[in-house]
Parts: C-alpha cells; structure tokens; sequence
C-alpha cells in the first residue's frame, strides 16, 4: 500500500516524544561497496560492506520545543524513530543517532530548522 507524507513523525529522546513542527525527513542506508575487479573479469565486481546509516531532518522554528536542538548540544546519541505514517506507528526505523542542528532565519520568509544525524549503533527497520 502506498502512503502520503502527511502522517509522518520524528519522535526522539529515552522516552521518545514528538519533535514538534517536523515536516521532512530522510534516511540513507547506503552500504558500502568494494572494487574487487580482477584481471579476465568482463566488467567491473564488487563486494558489499556495512550500511552508512544517516539522514536528514527539517521543518519550522518552534520557540517552544526544543529537543531537536537539546539533543545537538548534548553530545551523546539520543533514540531516534523515524515514522512514515504515524497511523501505523509501529513501522518504523530507529536506533541510537548524532545529531547536528541549524537555523535559517531569512528577513522575508518563515525560520526553518534543519539538521543532520548519524547512527551511533544498530538501526532496525519494523515492518510490524
């Protein structure tokens, strides 16, 4: 089944809660890949490694919540969930993540937050 956008969700911290006015965010899962080519090969081979786990967050400035930014200045990883549809709530990826987070306050258009993350252990991805 496919979905719209609308219904997604970024919940952080030991008891995740909500990252209020979130609009969008990534994950890559990238894994890395290895040249392996030998001579006689007839193209290029390679080998597959670890995934490089990591995406993106952005949304609108919130001089109530903080977390996002709380969690940057922290310094240690924090539980991250990343919810696609927030009516299935149980679908998700999640794992311990860095964060990082920036401010773009423009004189003619609203303040926007963003920030990127990294995974700081395993990342799991729940289908149930």
């Amino acid at each position: 089944m496919r979905h719209h956008g609308k219904n997604g969700k970024v919940m952080l911290g030991t008891t995740p809660t909500v990252v209020g006015s979130i609009s969008h965010w990534t994950l890559n899962a990238a894994t890395d890949k290895s040249d392996v080519t030998a001579f006689g090969d007839t193209n290029k081979q390679y080998v597959q490694g670890l995934k490089d786990v990591k995406g993106t967050i952005a949304g609108w400035y919130d001089d109530v919540d903080h977390s996002w930014f709380d969690a940057a200045d922290g310094g240690v990883p924090v539980t991250l969930q990343l919810i696609p549809d927030s009516t299935q709530a149980t679908k998700m990826w999640s794992g311990l993540a860095y964060v990082d987070a920036s401010v773009d306050c423009p004189a003619n258009g609203p303040i926007t937050i963003s920030g990127d993350w990294v995974a700081a252990g395993p990342w799991t991805h729940t289908t149930t």
